[in-house]
This record gives structure tokens, sequence and C-alpha cells, in this order.
């Protein structure tokens, strides 16, 4: 009796080990959720639409071709209203979830993410003409 529960005992404890074990590697594997918001971020982001209201509307012809690219470096290029290559540094605050942009000169952008996903991007400017309007990005495929 003494040797099956001795041989009880220790398989008991190799189970609870193992459990632990597969714990620490599976929270260990999870993405971080900052980490994971920054890696959608970095990427092209292409111009598609203004939401005012609810209601859509198209970029003008001069907006068409803009975008804003995300570096993996904490760097951006963007096109804006047909002017080529803007660039700057960025920062992902995720606790506040927004993006600032530091161009060359070191003026400052705040754009608040609205939405991310994995091919659409929402963006809210803390600029006061335009506070109030979601500007729409998606990702080409």
């Amino acid at each position: 009796m003494k040797m099956r529960s001795e041989s009880l005992r220790t398989s008991i404890i190799a189970m609870v080990i193992t459990s632990l074990l597969n714990i620490i590697v599976s929270v260990g594997s999870q993405p971080n959720a900052d980490q994971s918001k920054t890696n959608m971020l970095i990427n092209r982001w292409h111009l598609n639409a203004y939401v005012v209201d609810g209601e859509s509307h198209s970029p003008d012809k001069k907006e068409k071709g803009d975008y804003i690219l995300f570096k993996e470096d904490m760097t951006f290029t963007s096109k804006s209203e047909g002017k080529e290559e803007e660039k700057g540094t960025f920062l992902l605050n995720t606790s506040g979830g927004y993006v600032l942009m530091i161009d060359k000169k070191g003026e400052e952008i705040k754009a608040y993410i609205h939405s991310i996903s994995e091919n659409s991007l929402v963006l809210l400017y803390d600029i006061d003409e335009i506070r109030d309007v979601e500007v729409h990005y998606n990702r080409p495929i």
C-alpha cells in the first residue's frame, strides 16, 4: 500500500509540475497587447475616406495618393494633399490610444486611434478644424 501511495504521489507531483510549465509557456508566448497594436500599425496606410456625422466622403483628387507609412524603427513618412514625403518620428501611446507624430521641424500632430485592424485604420486628428472627422485609411492587399 505504501508503494502505491508513493507512486500516486509522484504521479500527482509530475502532473502538477507539467501543468505549471504549460501555463508558464503559454503565458510567455501570448503576444503583448501593446506590441500587437504596434505591429498592426507598422504598415503603409492609404487614405480611403472621411466620415463626418456618419456620412462618408471620398478624398479630393489631390488627395487620391495620400498615405502614411509607419516603420518599425518608429519613423514615418507620408504624402498629404499631393505633397511628397513628410518625415519624422512617432510614438504610440496605447494607454491613451493615440499616435504622436513629430515631423523634422519638431511640430507634433496627435491622432487618436478610433479603430485598427489588419486592413483598416481610423484616426481622429487632434486638430481643431477636423476634430470631428474620422479619417479612414486602408492597407493594400
